[in-house]
């Protein structure tokens, strides 16, 4: 059976970078170092990818997905608040969710190659959780701004915000875990 220990340790390099950007978060009242553990997050995430792809060029296209994820907001950094900077908002959160859906892919089609397809079809249940919450939550972004229909949005979106914490979970143990059988 063929091991990817070059997707392995890319994994485990991004499963450490999402934590990473979590206590970053978590740490952003403190000040410059909760943003510099975010970053380092982000840097870590960025590097497992590239390592990843070594064994699997699949993971080269979730790396530049990410990559222009985040020379995209940059440039919201730059922008006043309103309809531009908002859509660039939109395409960033796309952006991600075709990152996500590009690493589960590849992850799964390694994992059934080395004859996982319990933790394969894992991947496919994360992808399926992340489109639907990404699909809600900029339905409910567009609606918001809607009156009256813009309370039914924000409770939609507080669902859509809590499944989508689940996927996120899910997913985080779907790379811990890929990143284990595939080593």
């Amino acid at each position: 059976m063929y091991q990817y220990p070059n997707a392995a340790n890319g994994l485990k390099l991004m499963f450490m970078g999402q934590i990473l950007a979590i206590v970053g978060v978590l740490l952003i009242w403190v000040p410059l170092v909760g943003s510099l553990i975010v970053i380092a997050g982000g840097v870590l995430e960025i590097v497992g990818l590239y390592k990843a792809s070594s064994d699997d060029q699949s993971y080269r296209t979730a790396l530049m997905f990410i990559a222009i994820g985040v020379v995209v907001n940059v440039m919201i950094g730059f922008l006043e608040p309103g309809i531009l900077a908002s859509l660039l908002n939109v395409a960033v959160t796309v952006l991600n969710l075709l990152a996500v859906i590009q690493v589960c892919t590849t992850t799964s089609n390694l994992l059934h190659s080395v004859g996982n397809d319990v933790l394969s079809q894992r991947g496919s249940t994360v992808i399926k959780l992340y489109v639907v919450c990404a699909v809600v939550g900029l339905a409910c972004s567009v609606l918001g701004v809607i009156p009256i229909v813009n309370i039914v949005a924000g409770l939609v979106s507080i669902v859509a915000a809590i499944a989508q914490l689940v996927g996120y979970v899910l997913y985080l143990m779907f790379l811990y875990s890929s990143s284990k059988a595939l080593a």
